[in-house]
């Protein structure tokens, strides 16, 4: 099988080499492009952050961030922005203000907390990089729906921590109960990430891939936790990572090596070493 739309996982690459990537990294990287393969970096972090991982490899990569809520084809041309209604967002707020959790409104430049467990002397935080004058702003409030009522938001994502054990099962299945216009994302032990509804980081792929003309039997994905399981499941192969959880490597056609072992290299050179070279002109651009 051909495979011409790779989507990776930003957080595979996460504690490679202390945190920098590894030159075999981006040779694998840039081998799959001379191979005439497009390369998609996806995550359900805030749109900067993807940026700067493409960046850092290979800037004309497609770019899926906030959970699927925002699609570009390159860096500076989203083709896909899907967000949380403002009036929704404030009821959903108000609802899960009345719980012991910390909830994060983001968007594509900036996000808005409640101080939750904060220190009371937190107002705001900001986060830099070297290669970027401005990267990112934060903003913790001390009640967001007051904040809202005053300054609406139109969030790409609503990301939800509880601190009170077994809690979030109970709001969740109310918040279920409430709203319908939104999409919910179980992570980890303790939170839900919130988008449009029908928002996933798969449909963004599939998406990604019908502007191409690509088929599902022709995506291939590299996946690392829990959260990939949908993508790993529908890819036409779903790969992942050495150190990913038990319960994702059963879904999986292709479990690599681990993030320090130089898994997304090995597992690159390895599935299209046997595929058809392209030729080397850059890939089609979306339109």
């Amino acid at each position: 099988m051909a495979y011409r739309l790779l989507a990776i996982n930003i957080d595979a690459f996460a504690g490679q080499n202390k945190a920098r990537i590894t030159r075999s990294t981006k040779e694998a990287i840039r081998y799959a492009r001379k191979k005439n393969v497009t390369v998609c970096f996806y995550s359900n972090r805030e749109l900067p952050l993807v940026k700067k991982m493409a960046k850092a490899l290979i800037p004309e990569s497609c770019l899926i961030a906030h959970n699927g809520a925002y699609v570009a084809s390159e860096f500076d041309k989203p083709v896909y922005i899907q967000r949380v209604n403002e009036e929704c967002t404030y009821e959903m707020v108000q609802f899960l203000e009345s719980f012991d959790c910390q909830i994060t409104l983001a968007t594509e430049k900036f996000s808005a907390s409640n101080r939750g467990r904060l220190p009371a002397t937190l107002v705001k935080r900001s986060m830099w990089q070297r290669t970027q004058k401005f990267l990112y702003s934060q903003y913790f409030v001390h009640s967001l729906s007051d904040h809202l009522f005053e300054d609406p938001i139109s969030p790409l994502s609503i990301h939800v921590k509880f601190f009170k054990p077994g809690e979030r099962e109970e709001v969740l299945q109310a918040l279920k109960n409430m709203f319908n216009e939104v999409s919910f994302l179980k992570k980890g032990t303790d939170e839900i990430e919130i988008t449009a509804f029908e928002v996933t980081k798969w449909n963004s792929i599939l998406y990604l891939a019908e502007r191409m003309m690509i088929s599902r039997s022709e995506i291939a994905v590299i996946g690392v936790d829990e959260a990939d399981e949908e993508v790993i499941r529908e890819a036409g192969i779903g790969i992942v990572m050495g150190d990913a959880p038990e319960s994702v490597k059963q879904a999986a056609d292709w479990v690599t090596r681990t993030k320090e072992d130089g898994g997304i290299a090995y597992v690159i050179k390895e599935l299209l070493r046997h595929q058809r070279k392209g030729a080397e002109e850059e890939v089609n651009k979306l339109d």
